[in-house]
Protein backbone atom coordinates (compact mmCIF):
# COMPACT_ATOMS: atom_id res chain seq x y z
CA UNK A 1 0.00 0.00 0.00
CA UNK A 2 2.90 2.39 0.59
CA UNK A 3 4.60 1.63 -2.54
CA UNK A 4 1.78 2.41 -4.35
CA UNK A 5 0.77 5.91 -2.24
CA UNK A 6 4.58 6.76 -3.01
CA UNK A 7 4.09 5.92 -6.58
CA UNK A 8 0.98 7.73 -6.88
CA UNK A 9 2.32 10.75 -5.56
CA UNK A 10 5.64 10.63 -7.31
CA UNK A 11 3.38 10.66 -10.55
CA UNK A 12 1.48 13.70 -9.38
CA UNK A 13 4.66 15.58 -8.69
CA UNK A 14 5.74 14.51 -12.58
CA UNK A 15 2.70 15.73 -14.15
CA UNK A 16 2.40 18.45 -12.09
CA UNK A 17 5.69 19.59 -13.17
CA UNK A 18 5.27 18.38 -17.07
CA UNK A 19 2.11 20.88 -16.64
CA UNK A 20 4.20 24.07 -15.09
CA UNK A 21 6.91 23.45 -17.44
CA UNK A 22 4.19 23.44 -20.71
CA UNK A 23 2.71 26.40 -19.49
CA UNK A 24 5.82 27.97 -19.12
CA UNK A 25 6.72 27.21 -22.68
CA UNK A 26 3.55 27.07 -24.23
CA UNK A 27 0.68 29.06 -22.96
CA UNK A 28 2.10 31.83 -21.94
CA UNK A 29 0.89 34.61 -21.74
CA UNK A 30 -2.16 33.81 -20.40
CA UNK A 31 -3.11 37.32 -18.95
CA UNK A 32 -2.25 40.83 -19.72
CA UNK A 33 1.33 42.00 -19.95
CA UNK A 34 2.74 45.80 -18.65
CA UNK A 35 5.45 47.10 -20.08
CA UNK A 36 6.70 49.99 -17.09
CA UNK A 37 8.46 53.08 -18.40
CA UNK A 38 10.99 54.69 -16.29
CA UNK A 39 9.56 58.69 -17.42
CA UNK A 40 6.42 60.38 -18.22
CA UNK A 41 4.28 59.57 -21.32
CA UNK A 42 5.48 61.49 -24.51
CA UNK A 43 9.03 60.48 -24.51
CA UNK A 44 11.39 58.32 -26.60
CA UNK A 45 10.58 55.28 -23.66
CA UNK A 46 6.83 55.92 -23.87
CA UNK A 47 6.37 56.13 -27.63
CA UNK A 48 8.97 53.05 -28.69
CA UNK A 49 6.86 51.13 -25.42
CA UNK A 50 3.37 51.52 -27.00
CA UNK A 51 4.85 51.08 -30.90
CA UNK A 52 6.02 47.24 -29.37
CA UNK A 53 2.89 47.06 -27.28
CA UNK A 54 0.71 47.11 -29.84
CA UNK A 55 2.56 44.47 -31.89
CA UNK A 56 3.34 42.29 -29.01
CA UNK A 57 -0.67 42.64 -28.57
CA UNK A 58 -1.37 41.72 -31.71
CA UNK A 59 1.05 38.63 -31.49
CA UNK A 60 -0.20 37.10 -28.16
CA UNK A 61 -3.65 37.91 -28.17
CA UNK A 62 -3.86 39.11 -24.64
CA UNK A 63 -3.86 42.89 -23.53
CA UNK A 64 -0.25 44.72 -23.39
CA UNK A 65 0.26 47.87 -21.26
CA UNK A 66 2.17 50.96 -21.12
CA UNK A 67 2.57 52.32 -17.59
CA UNK A 68 4.77 55.32 -16.83
CA UNK A 69 6.30 55.67 -13.45
CA UNK A 70 8.56 58.58 -13.56
CA UNK A 71 10.82 59.69 -11.24
CA UNK A 72 14.78 59.87 -10.22
CA UNK A 73 15.45 59.30 -13.79
CA UNK A 74 13.93 55.72 -13.62
CA UNK A 75 14.77 54.73 -10.30
CA UNK A 76 11.69 54.43 -9.01
CA UNK A 77 10.64 52.52 -12.14
CA UNK A 78 13.61 50.46 -12.09
CA UNK A 79 13.22 49.41 -7.80
CA UNK A 80 9.20 48.53 -8.76
CA UNK A 81 10.37 46.32 -11.88
CA UNK A 82 13.37 44.67 -9.79
CA UNK A 83 11.15 43.82 -6.97
CA UNK A 84 8.12 42.71 -9.20
CA UNK A 85 7.31 39.11 -10.18
CA UNK A 86 9.49 37.36 -12.35
CA UNK A 87 6.80 35.94 -14.34
CA UNK A 88 7.55 37.76 -17.77
CA UNK A 89 4.40 39.67 -17.28
CA UNK A 90 5.83 42.67 -15.98
CA UNK A 91 8.55 44.37 -17.93
CA UNK A 92 10.62 47.36 -18.44
CA UNK A 93 11.68 49.86 -21.11
CA UNK A 94 15.19 49.65 -20.20
CA UNK A 95 17.54 53.50 -20.93
CA UNK A 96 21.10 54.18 -20.64
CA UNK A 97 20.15 55.89 -17.20
CA UNK A 98 18.32 52.95 -16.09
CA UNK A 99 20.86 50.70 -17.19
CA UNK A 100 24.08 52.11 -17.26
CA UNK A 101 24.24 55.45 -15.41
CA UNK A 102 21.94 55.33 -12.29
CA UNK A 103 23.53 53.24 -10.24
CA UNK A 104 26.87 55.27 -10.23
CA UNK A 105 25.06 58.66 -10.50
CA UNK A 106 22.83 58.24 -7.70
CA UNK A 107 23.17 57.87 -3.88
CA UNK A 108 21.62 54.95 -2.53
CA UNK A 109 20.43 53.52 -5.08
CA UNK A 110 19.05 49.98 -4.69
CA UNK A 111 18.55 47.88 -7.60
CA UNK A 112 21.63 46.81 -9.37
CA UNK A 113 21.34 46.70 -13.27
CA UNK A 114 23.30 44.10 -13.75
CA UNK A 115 22.24 41.65 -10.75
CA UNK A 116 18.61 42.61 -10.39
CA UNK A 117 17.53 42.64 -14.30
CA UNK A 118 17.33 39.62 -17.65
CA UNK A 119 18.35 41.13 -20.85
CA UNK A 120 15.12 40.84 -23.21
CA UNK A 121 15.98 42.73 -26.36
CA UNK A 122 17.24 45.83 -27.44
CA UNK A 123 15.25 47.69 -29.45
CA UNK A 124 16.83 51.13 -31.00
CA UNK A 125 19.71 53.22 -30.63
CA UNK A 126 19.26 57.14 -31.36
CA UNK A 127 21.09 60.18 -31.34
CA UNK A 128 20.30 63.23 -29.08
CA UNK A 129 18.79 66.31 -30.96
CA UNK A 130 20.80 69.46 -29.74
CA UNK A 131 17.93 72.33 -29.70
CA UNK A 132 17.83 75.67 -28.55
CA UNK A 133 15.17 78.30 -28.04
CA UNK A 134 13.53 80.21 -31.34
CA UNK A 135 15.34 83.43 -29.59
CA UNK A 136 18.95 82.38 -28.75
CA UNK A 137 21.23 84.17 -31.34
CA UNK A 138 22.91 81.09 -32.48
CA UNK A 139 22.40 79.01 -35.26
CA UNK A 140 25.64 76.54 -35.26
CA UNK A 141 27.31 74.24 -32.50
CA UNK A 142 30.53 76.70 -33.43
CA UNK A 143 28.21 80.51 -32.03
CA UNK A 144 26.58 78.34 -28.99
CA UNK A 145 29.84 77.58 -28.05
CA UNK A 146 31.37 81.06 -28.19
CA UNK A 147 27.82 82.09 -26.39
CA UNK A 148 27.77 80.13 -23.72
CA UNK A 149 31.49 81.05 -22.95
CA UNK A 150 30.43 84.89 -22.91
CA UNK A 151 27.91 83.97 -20.28
CA UNK A 152 29.61 81.35 -18.11
CA UNK A 153 26.72 80.13 -15.79
CA UNK A 154 23.98 81.97 -16.51
CA UNK A 155 22.85 80.24 -19.78
CA UNK A 156 20.65 77.22 -19.06
CA UNK A 157 19.62 73.71 -19.94
CA UNK A 158 17.17 71.42 -19.41
CA UNK A 159 17.32 67.38 -19.42
CA UNK A 160 14.54 64.55 -18.90
CA UNK A 161 16.66 64.15 -15.27
CA UNK A 162 19.91 63.62 -14.30
CA UNK A 163 21.73 60.33 -15.93
CA UNK A 164 19.77 59.93 -18.89
CA UNK A 165 21.25 59.81 -21.88
CA UNK A 166 20.08 64.00 -23.02
CA UNK A 167 22.17 64.95 -19.69
CA UNK A 168 24.74 62.88 -20.28
CA UNK A 169 24.91 64.11 -23.57
CA UNK A 170 25.33 67.63 -22.08
CA UNK A 171 27.67 66.28 -19.66
CA UNK A 172 30.08 65.19 -22.57
CA UNK A 173 29.75 68.65 -24.71
CA UNK A 174 30.33 70.49 -20.97
CA UNK A 175 33.45 68.77 -20.60
CA UNK A 176 34.95 68.82 -24.34
CA UNK A 177 34.05 72.70 -24.86
CA UNK A 178 34.75 73.72 -21.75
CA UNK A 179 31.20 75.42 -21.38
CA UNK A 180 29.65 75.72 -17.72
CA UNK A 181 26.06 75.45 -18.04
CA UNK A 182 23.03 75.66 -15.48
CA UNK A 183 21.12 72.43 -15.42
CA UNK A 184 17.57 72.28 -14.76
CA UNK A 185 16.35 68.82 -13.93
CA UNK A 186 12.45 67.78 -15.27
CA UNK A 187 10.53 64.57 -15.03
CA UNK A 188 10.15 63.77 -18.79
CA UNK A 189 11.34 64.53 -22.41
CA UNK A 190 8.12 65.94 -22.92
CA UNK A 191 8.16 68.80 -20.23
CA UNK A 192 11.48 69.69 -20.99
CA UNK A 193 10.51 70.16 -24.27
CA UNK A 194 7.71 72.06 -23.41
CA UNK A 195 9.61 74.78 -21.37
CA UNK A 196 12.39 75.36 -24.31
CA UNK A 197 9.81 76.07 -26.96
CA UNK A 198 7.99 78.66 -24.11
CA UNK A 199 11.40 80.31 -23.75
CA UNK A 200 11.57 78.77 -20.07
CA UNK A 201 14.92 77.37 -20.75
CA UNK A 202 17.67 78.12 -23.06
CA UNK A 203 18.71 74.42 -24.67
CA UNK A 204 18.69 71.15 -24.48
CA UNK A 205 19.45 67.85 -26.29
CA UNK A 206 16.23 66.13 -26.68
CA UNK A 207 15.80 62.58 -28.18
CA UNK A 208 14.65 62.88 -31.91
CA UNK A 209 11.35 60.66 -30.97
CA UNK A 210 9.53 63.63 -29.51
CA UNK A 211 11.82 66.77 -30.94
CA UNK A 212 11.56 66.21 -34.90
CA UNK A 213 7.55 66.40 -34.87
CA UNK A 214 8.29 70.00 -33.48
CA UNK A 215 10.93 71.04 -35.89
CA UNK A 216 9.14 73.47 -38.29
CA UNK A 217 7.03 74.97 -36.23
CA UNK A 218 9.22 78.09 -35.25
CA UNK A 219 9.44 77.85 -31.48
CA UNK A 220 13.05 75.63 -31.34
CA UNK A 221 16.09 75.41 -33.71
CA UNK A 222 18.06 72.75 -34.17
CA UNK A 223 21.75 72.71 -34.05
CA UNK A 224 23.44 69.39 -34.68
CA UNK A 225 22.73 65.75 -33.49
CA UNK A 226 24.69 63.81 -31.10
CA UNK A 227 25.86 60.36 -32.36
CA UNK A 228 28.63 59.52 -34.78
CA UNK A 229 26.68 60.21 -38.47
CA UNK A 230 23.84 61.97 -39.12
CA UNK A 231 20.02 61.37 -38.95
CA UNK A 232 18.36 59.68 -42.05
CA UNK A 233 15.33 60.88 -40.66
CA UNK A 234 17.11 64.64 -40.26
CA UNK A 235 20.26 64.42 -43.07
CA UNK A 236 20.47 68.51 -43.28
CA UNK A 237 20.94 68.65 -39.48
CA UNK A 238 25.01 68.21 -38.84
CA UNK A 239 26.65 66.10 -36.19
CA UNK A 240 28.37 68.24 -33.52
CA UNK A 241 31.51 66.70 -34.42
CA UNK A 242 30.78 68.54 -38.08
CA UNK A 243 29.29 71.96 -36.28
CA UNK A 244 32.35 72.50 -34.19
CA UNK A 245 33.10 69.97 -31.50
CA UNK A 246 35.68 67.23 -33.08
CA UNK A 247 35.77 63.48 -31.86
CA UNK A 248 32.41 64.28 -29.95
CA UNK A 249 29.39 61.59 -30.19
CA UNK A 250 27.06 60.30 -27.72
CA UNK A 251 23.75 58.05 -28.64
CA UNK A 252 21.39 57.00 -26.09
CA UNK A 253 19.40 53.52 -26.27
CA UNK A 254 16.26 51.47 -25.73
CA UNK A 255 15.66 47.69 -25.05
CA UNK A 256 12.86 45.77 -23.15
CA UNK A 257 14.29 44.23 -19.74
CA UNK A 258 12.41 41.93 -16.64
CA UNK A 259 13.03 40.43 -13.51
CA UNK A 260 16.30 38.84 -13.37
CA UNK A 261 14.82 35.12 -12.04
CA UNK A 262 12.46 35.46 -15.39
CA UNK A 263 12.49 32.01 -17.00
CA UNK A 264 14.23 31.61 -20.08
CA UNK A 265 11.35 29.78 -22.10
CA UNK A 266 9.63 33.76 -21.61
CA UNK A 267 12.21 35.31 -21.76
CA UNK A 268 13.04 33.61 -25.43
CA UNK A 269 9.12 34.29 -26.13
CA UNK A 270 9.17 37.37 -25.64
CA UNK A 271 12.28 38.27 -27.44
CA UNK A 272 11.14 36.19 -30.71
CA UNK A 273 8.18 37.94 -30.68
CA UNK A 274 9.88 41.18 -30.05
CA UNK A 275 12.40 40.73 -32.82
CA UNK A 276 9.48 39.86 -35.55
CA UNK A 277 7.71 43.17 -34.58
CA UNK A 278 11.17 44.67 -35.12
CA UNK A 279 11.44 43.47 -38.99
CA UNK A 280 8.05 44.51 -39.50
CA UNK A 281 8.11 47.54 -42.69
CA UNK A 282 5.34 49.39 -40.88
CA UNK A 283 7.69 49.51 -37.56
CA UNK A 284 10.70 50.49 -39.08
CA UNK A 285 8.87 53.11 -40.80
CA UNK A 286 8.05 54.63 -37.85
CA UNK A 287 11.14 54.34 -36.03
CA UNK A 288 12.96 55.73 -38.80
CA UNK A 289 11.14 58.63 -39.39
CA UNK A 290 11.61 59.38 -35.27
CA UNK A 291 14.98 59.32 -35.88
CA UNK A 292 15.66 55.90 -34.05
CA UNK A 293 17.75 53.23 -35.56
CA UNK A 294 16.75 49.31 -34.77
CA UNK A 295 19.17 47.36 -33.28
CA UNK A 296 17.98 43.86 -33.22
CA UNK A 297 20.22 41.06 -31.52
CA UNK A 298 19.88 38.04 -28.54
CA UNK A 299 19.68 38.44 -25.00
CA UNK A 300 22.97 37.50 -24.62
CA UNK A 301 24.25 40.14 -27.07
CA UNK A 302 22.29 42.71 -25.08
CA UNK A 303 23.49 41.64 -21.84
CA UNK A 304 26.86 42.13 -22.72
CA UNK A 305 26.01 45.79 -24.29
CA UNK A 306 24.54 46.88 -20.95
CA UNK A 307 28.11 45.46 -19.08
CA UNK A 308 29.83 47.30 -21.55
CA UNK A 309 27.76 50.58 -21.45
CA UNK A 310 27.72 50.21 -17.39
CA UNK A 311 31.47 49.92 -17.27
CA UNK A 312 31.48 53.08 -20.01
CA UNK A 313 29.27 55.70 -18.03
CA UNK A 314 30.91 54.21 -14.42
CA UNK A 315 34.35 55.74 -15.74
CA UNK A 316 32.62 59.13 -16.80
CA UNK A 317 31.15 59.65 -13.90
CA UNK A 318 33.96 58.78 -11.70
CA UNK A 319 36.26 61.28 -13.76
CA UNK A 320 33.88 64.26 -13.92
CA UNK A 321 33.13 63.48 -10.07
CA UNK A 322 29.18 63.98 -10.78
CA UNK A 323 26.46 62.65 -8.59
CA UNK A 324 22.75 63.13 -7.77
CA UNK A 325 20.51 62.86 -4.75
Amino acid sequence: MMKCLTLAFTTTLALASASANSQTADNFPDKPIRIIVASAAGGASDIVARIMADKLQQKFGQPVMVEAKPGANGNIAADYVAGSAADGYTLMMGTIGVMAINSSLYKGVKFDPIRDFAPVARLVSFSNILVVRSTLPVNSVKELIEYVKARPETVTYGSPGAGGSPHMSMVMFNQMAGLKLVHVPYKGAAPTLTDLMGGQIDLAFSDPLLTTQHLNGGRIKALAVSGSKRMKSAPNIPTVAEGGLPGYAVSGWLGIVAPKATSPARIAKLHAALNEALAMPDVQAKMAEQGAEIIPGTPQEFGDFIKGEYTRWKKVIADEKLSAD
